[in-house]
């Protein structure tokens, strides 16, 4: 029969544990504060410890910290019904077995009380994170972003290699960005390239630098990304656009750990830590012949996963709350906050730009309110529902309804109009025009969002753009 300590101020939650435990077949202790708590594991050394964060006295994080220094492998789990990412990766970091946001469900207890009572975690040491409030830092309470925080927490304290993955506008550099900054690396650089954004030509002296006279225009040496990180990050954004050649350099950069600037011999050591992010599935990527498969494994020792706005619904006020605060500081305005029909505007929109889409919704929003607060007037947003990611087959089917009908009449006009090349190639080029240039709209004119709603690699994407 094993010990486990409930601490909670709440009685009715301490209450319910009991019961639950005692039906599990096991021993409960109840502490109201972090105080007792300590008290009790001393005297008592339960097995496994259920911990709220709010409470008075000590609360949790500092009862947390002193239980593991003092019980390193006494498994905690972390509860609190108002999960941050700073709450759910300091707990992480300071060594807690899990972080759950409350309610918590039988059946969690359950699967993490067997879990912790197999396999005890060990201690490690904690650092103070900063502000929930400044700018760039990851929002979120809906169980998808706590489970993103929670990981992000465990890969802060160590330098294995990441993979980021999820749909352009989740924030996956911010996410970067976050593990980096609660590590032990912290002051050392972050250094980010976009794959995508530089010419292929000078990608490889972008990523490694050059010395002197390597090539025509090279008038003096040059740090690459790879030596200015240091012993930092080196975050790799976009890396399925990465060309087929320099993903093969890039492997034996990893492999070795050292690189050579080009038109140079000299070897120099990578201690920079890589976290490199897609936005497309590299799986298919790799199938497909576009992605090397030893770059790929080599790369995806650990992956991070962001779900799109549209998985995490709860998150939607809480950012729209937390962009609202920013544009006012930027814009120098005062609105006081977001009037309940434009919060339900914004949770029925299906954000196919994600949370970076929100962001520059509400930024337009306030910049154009005349109000107090921000109202359903105010929204300047797109369209309500994506027509390429909203899966309606009543509309679909009127869709293609309406093809149909726009191609047997042009197809009427071109014959009676006597024309002499083959109209199909005609129509079809007309037809992938419009597509192009309403992604494009749809998506602000971000490429890579674009290419994802039509289905299409991004180059294939700039190609058609380019012949047309």
């Amino acid at each position: 029969m094993n010990k486990i300590l409930v601490v909670d101020d709440e009685h009715a939650i301490c209450q319910a544990f009991s019961k639950i435990l005692q039906l599990e077949g096991h021993t409960s202790l109840i502490a109201a504060n972090g105080n007792e708590a300590l008290e009790l594991a001393r005297s008592e050394r339960p097995d496994a410890v259920f911990m709220d964060i709010q409470m008075p006295g000590a609360d949790g994080l500092t009862a947390l910290e002193q239980l593991q220094a003092e019980f390193p492998d006494l498994p905690v789990i972390i509860m609190t019904a108002y999960g941050t990412i700073d709450t759910a990766m300091k707990a992480m970091q300071l060594g807690a077995f899990d972080y759950l946001g409350k309610p918590v469900e039988l059946p969690q207890i359950r699967s993490l009380l067997a879990r912790a009572l197999h396999k005890p975690e060990s201690t490690t040491d904690g650092s103070t994170p900063p502000s929930p409030a400044e700018q760039g830092t990851l929002v979120g309470q809906s169980a998808p972003m706590q489970e993103v925080f929670k990981l992000m927490g465990l890969l802060a304290r160590n330098d294995l290699t990441v993979l980021i993955t999820g749909e352009s506008g989740v924030g996956k550099e911010l996410v970067a960005k976050g593990i980096h900054r609660y590590s032990n690396h912290r002051e050392e650089p972050f250094v980010a390239i976009n794959c995508a954004a530089i010419p292929e030509q000078l990608l490889e002296s972008e990523l490694f630098g050059h010395e002197r006279g390597a090539f025509t225009g090279a008038s003096e040496r040059r740090i690459g990304h790879c030596e200015m990180a240091g012993e930092g990050v080196l975050f790799l954004d976009e890396i399925s656009e990465l060309p087929y050649p320099l993903q093969g350099k890039l492997l034996r950069v990893l492999q070795e750990r050292s690189f050579e600037r080009v038109g140079s011999s000299l070897s120099i050591p990578l201690k920079a830590r890589i976290i490199a992010a897609s936005n497309q599935n590299l799986e298919q990527e790799m199938k497909a012949g576009r992605f090397r498969e030893d770059l790929y494994h080599r790369l995806n020792l650990v992956t991070l996963h962001i779900p799109p706005l549209r998985k995490r619904e709860g998150d939607i006020k809480l950012l729209a709350h937390h962009f609202l605060q920013q544009a006012n500081h930027e814009l120098h305005k005062a609105l006081q906050g977001i009037e309940s029909d434009a919060l339900e505007l914004l949770r029925q929109h299906h954000w196919p730009g994600n949370v970076r889409e929100l962001e520059h919704t509400i930024k337009r929003s306030v910049l154009q309110a005349r109000g107090q607060v921000l109202s359903h007037h105010d929204l300047d947003l797109k369209c309500n529902k994506h027509p390429l990611t909203a899966h309606d087959n009543s509309t679909e089917e009127t869709t293609y309804s309406h093809l149909g009908s726009a191609a047997r009449a042009a197809l009427n006009q071109l014959c009676s109009d006597d024309q002499q090349d083959a109209p199909f190639h005609r129509l079809v080029s007309f037809i992938e025009q419009e597509l192009i240039d309403e992604a494009l709209r749809l998506s602000e004119d971000n490429q890579v969002t674009a290419s994802r709603l039509l289905g299409l690699h991004r180059s294939t994407l700039r190609k058609k753009m380019r012949n047309r």
